[in-house]
């Protein structure tokens, strides 16, 4: 295509084109050249008479997102020029290409006589601009959540024989010492915590393919937080944490197993804050009644939930000042609470924070 002919270059009233087209300047490019970079400076616009470009997002981990690529006669680079932030993405060249350079001043020229229409267009790309944002942060967060979903199922294969040899030894060692009440008991918790790491494996892999199924069964809350105790018991042993669990008698119909996830998240949160406070701390869980639905209040005595991430605290791979952890049990806990047609918030502060979370007595049926 000539440069000429190129639909913006035509958009430009006769009496002005020539001088904008002395202003601009024609460059060829190379598979893999680099036109401007991500966070650079919007200096221009580019105009594409032949090839293609493609338009690239740094991830997290520095590696390179494709997002899109536009080709002949067709225009890019513009939304740094009209708002002057700097570039959202990097631009490069997808094999030969041929690029118009048209600087910011020169397009500054081109639409100085039509300053409402200016307006909006910088209104409209601000849009666009959060939009786009959004859609790429929900690309990188569904691969993540995909390549999550990959590595539990991998690992859940890989340890069917582990945890079954463990699963045997268990049962050997209870049959040897048939009266040992002792033995009974370490044994039954050896079964416990291998069903309870492949529900959690579970939940995680169901979590990461937007699956949010859940089996109704009666529950009786005294029976789940004791369940709790037993199998954190190791955990509470050195006493820096004190930990309340009050079921009140409450019963209500859910997924046990899921709920017994729920508390393993929260509380841990709780604890861990506590932790990286050095402070002596509590945590209390109380199940109270109301109308036709269950309050679990999770009340903490730590830092406090950080600002930053309070408005996003139920996303996926949110997660600040933590040396371990996916970022996904907040998110995985909401997931579990939502799928029970119930409700989870918080309030927090720099003395504490008291997660409420509201679950229907009984589940809706269809």
């Amino acid at each position: 295509m000539n440069l000429t002919d190129h639909p913006f270059i035509q958009s430009i009233p006769d009496e002005r084109r020539a001088t904008i087209i002395e202003e601009v300047e024609v460059i060829d490019l190379n598979d893999g050249d680099i036109i401007f970079e991500e966070n650079s400076a919007p200096e221009a616009l580019f105009l594409i008479l032949s090839g293609t470009v493609a338009f690239i997002k740094t991830k997290p981990d520095g590696s390179l997102q494709s997002v899109s690529q536009s080709g002949e006669g067709s225009f890019f680079g513009e939304v740094g020029v009209f708002t002057g932030e700097l570039r959202a993405l990097g631009a490069s060249a997808k094999g030969p290409c041929t690029v118009v350079r048209v600087p910011e001043s020169t397009v500054k020229k081109i639409i100085e006589d039509a300053e409402p229409v200016r307006r909006i267009l910088e209104s409209v790309i601000n849009h666009l601009k959060s939009t786009t944002a959004h859609y790429i942060d929900e690309v990188m967060r569904t691969e993540k959540l995909t390549l999550v979903g990959t590595m539990v199922s991998s690992l859940l294969h890989d340890f069917k024989n582990p945890f079954a040899t463990i699963s045997l030894g268990s049962a050997i060692i209870q049959q040897k010492y048939p009266d040992d009440t002792k033995v009974e008991l370490i044994c039954q918790n050896i079964e416990s915590q291998i069903r309870r790491m492949v529900n959690m494996a579970n939940d995680l892999a169901a979590f990461s393919r937007g699956e949010n199924r859940i089996e109704i069964s009666h529950v009786d809350l005294d029976h789940l937080f004791e369940q709790f105790r037993k199998l954190n018991m190791p955990f509470f042993k050195d006493q820096t944490v004190a930990l309340t669990l009050n079921g009140n008698g409450i019963q209500l119909e859910g997924d046990f197993s899921k709920l017994l996830r729920v508390l393993q998240n929260l509380i841990s949160n709780s604890i861990e804050a506590i932790h990286h406070a050095s402070v002596d701390g509590a945590v209390q869980v109380e199940a109270l009644e109301a109308g036709p639905y269950v309050m679990l209040k999770i009340t903490d005595n730590g830092p406090g939930i950080p600002e930053k991430i309070q408005n996003t605290l139920f996303e996926p791979f949110v997660t600040q000042g933590k040396k371990e952890g996916t970022g996904l049990g907040t998110a995985i806990a909401k997931s579990i609470i939502d799928a029970h047609h119930g409700k989870i918030d918080f309030e927090t502060g720099s003395v504490g924070t008291v997660f409420t979370i509201h679950l229907p007595k009984r589940q809706p049926v269809g």
